[in-house]
């Protein structure tokens, strides 16, 4: 698929009216004007087809923005207020989470929802995969986050060294966000990117980092979300990571000094003085694809404090406040489960394995819900009243090819009855 446009600012307003003519039809290209006179047009391949053009009209034309772009890890990022949305625009749930009566549901409306999900490189905009694109649609509206870490939002490792390859940002995640999951008028999405890590959230996001310091092997997203104080009793510091891939055991010293490295950058957080100072008693979440294909020292590390590389990121340290571990999440399929995986690709010859985390600081946090989203084994009911499909997690339509699987959690403040499942 190719989509062009002239330059005009995201959060333009859709006319609400899409002009196809018998000429485009016959030659399967699209025209949709906007109210600023920009004219989008699309050229489909066949295999797009099997896609409702009304689907693929709502979708791909509000997002094929090409306005300038702040660069990636540049500090948190809102694009002001978005829009209302207007008719041929996508359906969207609202800002605030609805009832569906499935699995998916808040326990309450004040649990704060975090959802960490590896999107497969772009595949959530409509210009790199309609198919992907309308999937996460539905999925992002059902789950309705509060602050979503995506990870593979950039420049896709295939077009490194081309002139012209487009680096996705937090940018396009916000107005992608502003899109689905419209806020109040006079409010926005905000995000902050460092490498191909994007926490994007609906609340403001400080203190912005890219790395810690020492670095680690790799950036990372990091902020504080600023939670508003008449709902939540904390602030919820967010580190969003992709570690090294693949690999096994050869690649583990570089997914450990990425642990060492965010171990020690807690340290210097939780004490006073140094780079970086936390309120005390502030929520932390370590998050992310942590590629766990070697040994699990590196989540250990991240649990415990216990730091290999002593010289460089000094000395172990617990990283909870209150002198402990912090606690690995080990959310099930659907809340039920059996299944942990949160990989899995049945053309490949590796097996389905638990390579995304959500880790936190059970000091600060207790758990109300949490499950990883698995859409094919849910009943036909609970995809109805979702509004999912059974394929919305994964690459294909048959179920072979899943890549990863969104880990949803929702936190209260630790003390308080919690609702998860073991």
């Amino acid at each position: 698929m190719r989509l062009t446009c002239a330059h005009i600012p995201v959060q333009e307003r859709l006319a609400g009216r899409a002009v196809l003519s018998a000429a485009g039809l016959a030659t399967r290209r699209f025209e949709a004007r906007l109210v600023s006179g920009c004219r989008r047009t699309i050229v489909l391949k066949g295999q797009d087809l099997a896609f409702r053009l009304s689907t693929l009209l709502w979708f791909a034309l509000p997002l094929c923005g090409c306005e300038s772009r702040q660069p990636a890890g540049s500090g948190a990022l809102s694009t002001g207020p978005a829009t209302s949305t207007t008719e041929g625009t996508p359906p969207s749930r609202t800002w605030s989470p609805g009832v569906t009566g499935t699995f998916i549901d808040r326990a309450s409306h004040d649990d704060l929802r975090l959802v960490s999900y590896n999107i497969l490189w772009n595949s959530i905009f409509p210009e790199v995969s309609v198919a992907g694109a309308v999937k996460f649609a539905r999925v992002v509206q059902a789950l309705n986050p509060d602050v979503l870490a995506l990870q593979e939002i950039g420049l896709h490792p295939e077009d490194r060294g081309k002139p012209n390859a487009r680096r996705w940002t937090d940018r396009d995640v916000v107005a992608l966000m502003n899109s689905l999951l419209p806020p109040p008028e006079g409010a926005t999405w905000h995000a902050c990117q460092g490498g191909d890590n994007v926490i994007v959230s609906k609340y403001p996001l400080k203190l912005v980092a890219t790395d810690t310091n020492p670095p680690g092997e790799r950036q990372q997203a990091i902020a504080l979300v600023d939670l508003p104080n008449e709902r939540f009793a904390f602030d919820l510091y967010v580190l969003n990571n992709h570690y090294k891939c693949c690999g096994n055991e050869a690649n583990d010293p570089q997914r450990q000094q990425q642990s060492d490295a965010i171990v020690g950058w807690l340290r210097d957080a939780r004490t006073p003085g140094g780079q970086i100072d936390l309120p005390p008693g502030t929520a932390i979440a370590i998050v992310g694809d942590l590629n766990i294909v070697g040994t699990f020292k590196p989540v250990e590390t991240l649990l415990t404090g216990d730091i290999s590389d002593e010289n460089r990121y000094g000395p172990d340290f617990p990283p909870d406040w209150d002198g402990t571990g912090l606690v690995d999440a080990r959310p099930l399929h659907n809340i039920d489960g059996p299944d942990q995986w949160t990989w899995r690709d049945d053309n490949d010859r590796w097996p389905p394995g638990r390579l995304d985390f959500i880790i936190y600081s059970d000091s600060v946090l207790s758990v109300a819900k949490q499950f990883v989203l698995n859409t094919t084994t849910m009943r036909p009911e609970e995809l109805k009243a979702a509004g999912l499909e059974r394929f919305d997690v994964t690459i294909d339509d048959v179920g072979r090819q899943y890549d990863h699987l969104p880990l949803v959690i929702d936190f209260r403040p630790a003390g308080l009855p919690s609702d998860k499942t073991e």
